[in-house]
C-alpha cells in the first residue's frame, strides 16, 4: 500500500510544472503559506477545507471541473528484486476544489478516493497475494512559491513526526514525506527552479532517497535494498531550497477496508 500511494502521488506531482514567476506566489503574502499549511494539516474532512477555502478567500471550482476528478487510475509499480509488480486501482468517490486568491495563485482541494493493491507475479500475470482495499481522505494544496526553504521550514516547525526525503533524478524535485502504512501519509514536494546544487543527475535516470549526512533526531535514515541514494549536509538542502519552485502538499488519512469474519447462526434458529 505504502508505495502504491506514494508512487500516484509522486506522477501527480511531476506532471505539476512551475508556474510563471510572474504569478502570485502563496509565500509571497505574508502567513498565508502558514495558514494554508495549518488548515491542512487538520483531519481531512470536506468540512474542514471549506472553511478553509473561506478564511482565505477561495473560488469554488466549477461543477464541471469538480467532476472532471471523479474518475479511476490504474498503476503498476514493478519490483526489480523480486519480479513482482504492485498493482494499483485508485477511484476517486469524492472531491472539492478552490482556486486561491490572485491570479495563478495555486489551488485548495479536498479528495475521498478508495484504493485496490495485488501483486502479481510479472512473468505468468497470477496475483500472488489477495486484493488489499482501502479507503483515504486527504487535503491538497498545490502553488507556487516564493522561497522553498521558507516553506519547508513552516512545514517542519508545525509537524513532530519523523520525516525522509526523496528526490528525482534531474534533481528538480524534491519531496519531505512522512509516512505510517495505513494510517497516513504527509507529503510536501517541491518542483525546483533550478536542481539542487551539489548533486549530480542520476546516471541511470532513476529517482531515489536524499540521505541527510546531519539530519537530527526526527530524519528517516533507513533506505529499502536496491533504492538509490545520494547524501547532502542539512546546510547544503537548505541552500538549494532557496529560490522560487511550485510546491504540491498533501495529508492523507488512510483506512484499511476489513472484511471480517461472523458467526453463522445455525439453519432454522429464530431471531
Amino acid at each position: 500500500m505504502t508505495r502504491a500511494i506514494v508512487a500516484a502521488l509522486a506522477s501527480a506531482a511531476f506532471a505539476f510544472v512551475p508556474q510563471s514567476a510572474d504569478a502570485e506566489t502563496v509565500a509571497g503574502k505574508p502567513g498565508l503559506a502558514r495558514e494554508l499549511l495549518q488548515g491542512c494539516l487538520k483531519t481531512p474532512s470536506e468540512k474542514a477545507a471549506e472553511q478553509l477555502a473561506s478564511a482565505v478567500g477561495a473560488t469554488p471550482y466549477s461543477e464541471a471541473r469538480r467532476r472532471r476528478e471523479l474518475k479511476t487510475s490504474n498503476f503498476n509499480n514493478p519490483e526489480a528484486a523480486t519480479g513482482e509488480d504492485q498493482r494499483t486501482k485508485v477511484t476517486v468517490t469524492g472531491f472539492v476544489g478552490w482556486d486561491l486568491p490572485g491570479p495563478g495563485a495555486g489551488t485548495l482541494e479536498y479528495q475521498e478516493e478508495s484504493s485496490e493493491v495485488v501483486w502479481v507475479d510479472r512473468a505468468t500475470g497470477q496475483s500472488v497475494t489477495p486484493v488489499s482495499t482501502s479507503v483515504a481522505r486527504s487535503c491538497r494544496i498545490k502553488a507556487p512559491v516564493a522561497n522553498a526553504r521558507a516553506v519547508f521550514e513552516v512545514y517542519e516547525d508545525l509537524t513532530d513526526r519523523p520525516y525522509g526525503f526523496r528526490v528525482s533524478a534531474d534533481r528538480r524535485w524534491v519531496d519531505a514525506f512522512m509516512f505510517e502504512p495505513d494510517r497516513i501519509d504527509i507529503e510536501l514536494s517541491f518542483v525546483l527552479r533550478t536542481p539542487l546544487a551539489g548533486l549530480a543527475p542520476d546516471a541511470e535516470a532513476q529517482d531515489g532517497r536524499l540521505v541527510l549526512s546531519d539530519g537530527g533526531p526526527r530524519f528517516i535514515r533507513g533506505v529499502s535494498p536496491g533504492v538509490p541514494t545520494v547524501t547532502l549536509s542539512r546546510a547544503a538542502l537548505l541552500t538549494g531550497l532557496d529560490q522560487p519552485a511550485t510546491m504540491s502538499f498533501f495529508n492523507m488519512l488512510i483506512e484499511p477496508v476489513v472484511q471480517r469474519l461472523a458467526v453463522r447462526e445455525p439453519e432454522g434458529s429464530q431471531p
